[in-house]
């Protein structure tokens, strides 16, 4: 046996990786190379720099040549270079690539496989791993998500793990539900795959490692920063609020969106009174009870499952 691709992958739709980056000379290399390095499959790359002082708009230009796109000035963030990046586009598929990030050898020869082999795939959905380095120079691996149930592409897995990396979407479908929405900031990732799911589109699962995410202390998501947290908590409540009001949602989906908004409340409350920040605390304690009148009780059943979880063996 052989896990070669065939050659007939050359029927496979165009794929449009987007790197959007700002300050990351020391990984966008990576992230570029990773992209580049597939030489039996040519995808767009486009390089959307948000202004960067540091050295990485000259990694870039090394690259230049190779590059289908690429831009370098002050942009208002990521949501914005991303919606720029869709709009860019050419290719059918499109692949949304942090410069901290990287694809894994291969990773988009197997992607164009399986949109080849189904030309109605809208959302494919990869093997993820979450990394960081120990000492600056070891590679470890935090988690790691192959299994088909983790990566099904719905409401209940995006609210408990966003996993955008490993992701790969017809930009049809990015242009039809509008891609990231900066009103939502952190959280623009989650609002976007929420809208992507409520559309509706065919989805399939490679449980296969494709993506890694490196985190580090400035990581939006898994930094660890608590004012990026509690930044995080508040678009998660927004974004939950809003759809539960404005979507139209299949009963588990709203089940879904509701426990969330609840267990997003309890943390950013409990966060906002360990900071002194009782005027939120209370708000946020009413709107999670205005959502659901059964919250407080969900929050004692939340607590005991934790604790049970967290009692050590005697």
């Amino acid at each position: 046996m052989t896990d070669r691709l065939p050659a007939a992958h050359d029927v496979a739709p165009p794929l449009s990786v987007v790197v959007f980056v700002k300050n990351a000379a020391a990984t966008i290399e990576r992230a570029l190379t990773s992209v580049l390095e597939h030489q039996s499959l040519s995808a767009e790359l486009l390089v959307l720099d948000g202004g960067s002082a540091d050295g990485t708009v000259g990694i870039i230009r090394g690259y230049q040549q190779r590059i289908a796109f690429w831009r370098s000035f002050p942009d208002g963030g990521p949501e914005f270079a991303i919606r720029e990046g869709i709009e860019r586009a050419s290719g059918e598929v499109i692949c949304l690539l942090p410069a901290d990030d990287w694809l894994e050898p291969g990773a988009l020869d197997h992607v164009a496989r399986e949109f080849a082999d189904d030309p109605e795939l809208d959302v494919l959905s990869c093997g993820v791993r979450i990394v960081h380095y120990e000492g600056g120079e070891n590679l470890a691996v935090d988690a790691e998500f192959l299994d088909p149930k983790d990566l099904e592409f719905s409401v209940y897995n995006i609210v408990r793990r966003v996993l955008s990396g490993g992701r790969f979407i017809r930009r049809r479908i990015c242009r039809q539900v509008g891609g990231y929405n900066p009103d939502y900031s952190m959280s623009n990732d989650l609002e976007f795959f929420i809208r992507v799911i409520l559309a509706r589109p065919k989805a399939k699962v490679l449980p296969r490692l494709v993506y890694t995410y490196c985190r580090h202390p400035a990581s939006r998501t898994l930094g660890g920063d608590p004012d990026m947290v509690m930044a995080m908590m508040r678009g998660n409540i927004r974004v939950a609020a809003h759809h539960l009001a404005c979507s139209s949602l299949l009963p588990d989906e709203r089940r879904e969106l509701r426990g969330f908004h609840g267990r997003c409340c309890a943390r950013l409350a409990w966060m906002s009174l360990a900071r002194r920040k009782p005027v939120e605390a209370v708000t946020v304690l009413y709107q999670a009870v205005r959502e659901n009148c059964m919250w407080p009780i969900q929050v004692v059943y939340w607590l005991v499952q934790y604790a049970l979880r967290s009692k050590p063996l005697m």
